[in-house]
């Protein structure tokens, strides 16, 4: 779990990261041009006004000298507000809300850009402002010129405001969707790596289980051999020592070989072959596998249920895998002479017996691997715990259920439901 937390902020750490990165680098595009289209519009303005208050001063001055004052007059006349009139760094006219230090604004210090005027970007009384001039001289009669400078000033502080509480409500934005993000990718992890992680948790414990059989039998075997070997026995010790080795072999090969069938069910890529076959195809093989302990135990099988002309889509061996394990089940808690049922229905399949039955507390725990309600007789009897552990898995692979019903003393029923 905490491998899959650090998986999933890693990843929504890198996504804002990068998403941030991108978001600054649009706002930041989007505030140039907006910059850019502000300084186009607003300079093709000012350069009008100024033409125009250059056309109105030469045809007036073409038949007067003019003074100061009528050179302000025709400056208010033509230029918009927030434009201001200079003369040798002296203001003469100021419609802005600024005051500007003329003696930074020469001609030289910038060349024309693609907009008809000068103008430059600077911080003015802490407000981002646009300044536009440019240079108008009036010749005097004498020869001498008066040097005037028309200034225009832009406040473009909202945009620069704009793109901070953009920014901010991007990072928010981001920040949300990042969370977001990071509890949709720890869900997504989960659900994916959840079947893995059950199938390795109940690998790993039924390797723990099998480690914990295992280690009796191999224990026995190990000393009747060593017995064998380094011991003279009778002939009589000598066939029970051997006997013994025999049956824990053979107890330990059907281990093996039902813990092999139990793990592959267990996988999360397990495919299983599906085709409609009749259950008295299946009660057939069912009862040819069993016959022979059912002949040794002197117990009968009878079928029941309205089984007859249906069928159902199936695995056929793992189904009769089902059946056999739970009617060798049953043998184990029936008496000699009594009867097991095997019958189905459209609904189910199931196999009861009239046996011991299984205490209410022990129902559930009996579908863990190796669980065994009677330890001591299960051991004597082989039973090694692995049956409805197999069943339970074999219709969970069929996408159906398996129920069990046991009443202690009166016997019990495990049916596979069909969902």
């Amino acid at each position: 779990m905490d491998m899959i937390k650090k998986i999933a902020c890693t990843a929504s750490v890198l996504l804002f990261v990068v998403a941030q990165a991108f978001s600054f680098y649009l706002i930041y595009v989007s505030h140039q041009e907006k910059t850019s289209l502000v300084m186009e519009k607003e300079a093709q303005i000012f350069f009008r006004r100024y033409r125009e208050f250059s056309d109105k001063l030469n045809k007036v001055y073409s038949k007067e000298t003019l003074g100061d004052q009528a050179v302000t007059y025709f400056f208010r006349e033509c230029m918009m507000e927030g434009s201001a009139l200079y003369k040798d760094g002296e203001e003469l006219c100021n419609t802005s809300a600024y005051s500007f230090d003329v003696r930074r604004l020469t001609v030289d210090e910038l060349e024309r850009g693609p907009s008809p005027c000068f103008l430059k970007q600077e911080a003015v009384d802490g407000k981002q402002a646009l300044i536009f001039w440019e240079p108008y001289s009036l010749k005097n009669p004498d020869g001498t010129f008066q040097d005037y400078l028309l200034l225009y000033m832009l406040d473009i502080t909202y945009l620069y405001e704009a793109s901070k509480e953009l920014a901010i409500k991007e990072i928010l934005i981001s920040l949300l969707l990042s969370f977001a993000m990071a509890l949709l990718l720890v869900a997504l992890i989960q659900r994916i790596t959840r079947p893995l992680q059950a199938t390795n948790e109940t690998q790993r414990q039924l390797i723990g289980s099998m480690s914990h059989e295992l280690k009796t039998p191999l224990t026995a075997i190990k000393g009747y051999s060593e017995t064998l070997l380094s011991v003279r026995l009778s002939e009589e010790q000598a066939q029970k020592a051997l006997g013994y080795i025999n049956r824990e072999s053979g107890r330990l090969s059907r281990l093996t070989e039902k813990m092999m069938e139990l793990t592959r069910l267990y996988e999360p890529e397990c495919r299983i072959t599906l085709k409609r076959v009749p259950f008295e195809t299946l009660f057939e093989d069912v009862e040819e596998s069993v016959r022979h302990k059912l002949e040794e135990t002197g117990i009968r099988l009878q079928r029941e249920g309205s089984y007859q002309e249906r069928s159902r889509e199936m695995d056929v061996d793992l189904m009769a895998s089902f059946c056999i394990n739970l009617i060798n089940n049953s043998i184990l808690a029936s008496e000699p002479g009594s009867v097991i049922y095997l019958g189905a229905d459209k609904e189910s399949l199931w196999v009861r017996d009239m046996g011991a039955g299984i205490p209410p507390k022990e129902v559930e725990k009996v579908r863990k691997a190796f669980y065994r309600v009677d330890k001591s007789r299960s051991t004597k009897s082989g039973n090694m715990g692995l049956g409805l552990a197999l069943c339970d898995q074999i219709a969970a692979v069929h996408h159906d259920r398996m129920q069990i019903e046991s009443k202690l003393g009166e016997g019990t029923k495990v049916s596979c439901i069909f969902l």
